[in-house]
């Protein structure tokens, strides 16, 4: 089972998310305070990463950039959602801090799932 990080500011967001994850098969942890995103990534050591692009205390973007610059981090995948930015604004952004995929607000959660086992090459989904 795959643990996989989801962080966003909005509280509703996360609770819809977390549940379409645990019935998927994966093990959401869900962090809503993205100023500790660096720090829990660290603790819980996940297997892919769903990130909201635009947040209050850092934007996704700052997040990506932070974990492709760390050796031990970098390589977990990271699926980005936005319900701000424009297909034209954020892949530029996306290329340069490793942002594998991003999923425009609102989608179907069955995308996300698929994305999520584009992200991880279909392994033990």
């Amino acid at each position: 089972m795959h643990k996989v990080m989801v962080i966003d500011d909005d509280l509703d967001f996360l609770s819809e998310i977390s549940r379409t994850l645990s019935l998927s098969g994966y093990f959401p942890v869900v962090l809503q305070d993205a100023s500790r995103a660096f720090r829990e990534i660290r603790k819980e050591s996940p297997g892919i990463i769903i990130l909201d692009l635009k947040m209050e205390r850092a934007s996704g973007f700052q997040i990506a950039d932070r974990l492709s610059k760390d050796k031990r981090l970098k390589s977990i995948p990271v699926i980005g959602v936005t319900g701000y930015y424009t297909d034209k604004e954020h892949k530029t952004c996306m290329a340069i801090c490793g942002i594998t995929n991003c999923l425009t607000k609102p989608f179907n959660p069955l995308d996300l799932i698929s994305a999520i086992e584009n992200a991880l090459g279909n392994k033990d989904v």
